[in-house]
């Protein structure tokens, strides 16, 4: 006999499936509108990009390029110049509309807050790059747009402020370490500077030793961090370390490089996250 608990719970199961059909059916619609900048003929023109000057810089120019979403291109579009056009100009005129406003980033915040803030515009400026060099690629005319030279002054700015960032070390640490150049040179390597300069992070680290039972293997207890503002930390890290070596400073030596190279590379996934 069926009763009108098992017609609600067939009711019930029928309109669960109707929605997990219709979320299905639109992610797979949006799915088809944009691509994987690892899809052809992105891939391609990812591989004609400037290498900038500067290392921080030009990780934090990668990092945008490998998350970036564009517009799915399909071979036919790419053989019919009016039909590419029409696909991809919608696209550069909403991307100029929004780069105005990251001309209004103030120059008296600290130029990691500026570099912060001008962020979003880097995936803007890249993919507005990408699009254009495609159209240029296969022959078609790029439609100028009315913020095109605000590209150059904002593209510059970022990556002046990229290669300017500067460090000083927490007053409590300044005191004598054998290791601390290596650590001021394995940050610099990756794009930082130490600098007695108004800094933009102060650095606080610790590298404590353990006991390790085997011969030429050295155990740390470390920890690095980057404080911004009220010295609340932006990025840190903390990990026992294990290094193989010839003595006590080779192992140290070691050890903060790479602190250096974890910090450094948290700074970055801190700064091309999208929100």
């Amino acid at each position: 006999m069926i009763t009108w608990q098992h017609l609600l719970k067939g009711l019930l199961t029928i309109v669960l499936l109707n929605i997990f059909l219709l979320s299905t059916v639109q992610a797979q619609e949006i799915n088809s509108k944009v691509a994987s900048v690892k899809q052809q003929p992105w891939q391609d023109m990812i591989q004609t990009q400037p290498v900038y000057k500067g290392v921080f810089n030009q990780n934090l120019r990668q990092a945008v390029l490998n998350k970036l979403t564009l517009p799915k291109i399909s071979a036919e579009d790419l053989e019919d110049k009016t039909k590419l056009l029409a696909l991809l100009q919608p696209r550069l005129q909403e991307l100029d509309k929004e780069l105005s406003k990251y001309v209004r980033v103030s120059e008296r915040v600290s130029r990691f807050e500026q570099l912060k803030r001008l962020m979003p515009a880097l995936y803007n400026i890249n993919e507005r790059n990408l699009i254009e060099g495609l159209l240029k690629k296969q022959g078609v005319s790029v439609p100028r747009m009315r913020n095109s030279r605000l590209v150059r002054f904002i593209d510059k700015r970022i990556s002046l402020l990229a290669n300017g960032l500067i460090f000083n070390m927490k007053a409590l640490v300044r005191e004598r370490r054998d290791y601390e150049p290596e650590l001021l040179r394995a940050m610099a390597s990756k794009g930082i500077r130490f600098s007695a300069l108004p800094p933009d992070f102060i650095l606080d680290y610790s590298l404590v030793e353990k006991t390790s039972e085997k011969e030429g293997q050295w155990l740390f207890d470390a920890h690095i961090s980057l404080l911004g503002k009220y010295e609340i930390p932006i990025v840190e890290v903390s990990e026992n370390i294990s290094e193989n070596a010839t003595s006590l400073e080779q192992a140290q030596s070691k050890s903060v490089d790479l602190l250096a190279s974890k910090v450094v590379e948290k700074l970055k996934e801190y700064l091309v996250k999208r929100t």
